[in-house]
């Protein structure tokens, strides 16, 4: 400690004041950011693919965004292209040729699961598990 002296030039005036010890804190400890998984993009009307491909994904880390139809599949794949990694799209929806195409064009790495009519629940499932 000691006596700190400031002299204001503008007034003429002397301030006197003591200097206090100050240590700078400790700095926050760097913790490297958890790289985010890729989102999985399910394209499709039907509820229980939806929930499949859900509870498949979230368990494991994985966010999953729903889309119903081939227009609104596009739109999500064109504003979150970086984010996705999977895209799960219904063979038999109307437009999802230009989805998947669209899907590989914005996604080059993305894998792509093809629903197929008379698919079994259990194909679903082990086909995202073998994606992700």
């Amino acid at each position: 400690m000691g006596i700190l002296t400031l002299s204001l030039t503008n007034t003429g005036h002397t301030l006197r004041g003591e200097v206090f010890a100050w240590a700078a804190p400790d700095p926050a400890p760097v913790v490297a950011p958890v790289p985010a998984r890729p989102q999985v993009l399910v394209i499709t009307k039907n509820r229980d693919d939806q929930t499949r491909v859900a509870f498949a994904a979230n368990p494991r880390g994985y966010h999953v965004v729903v889309a119903e139809s081939a227009a609104s599949g596009t739109a999500i794949l064109r504003s979150e292209a970086k984010e996705i990694g999977v895209v799960v799209l219904d063979s038999q929806l109307p437009g999802a040729e230009g989805v998947e195409a669209l899907a590989r064009s914005l996604i080059p790495g993305a894998k792509l699961i093809s629903l197929l009519p008379n698919h079994a629940a259990t194909d679903v499932s082990k086909l995202l598990m073998d994606a992700i």
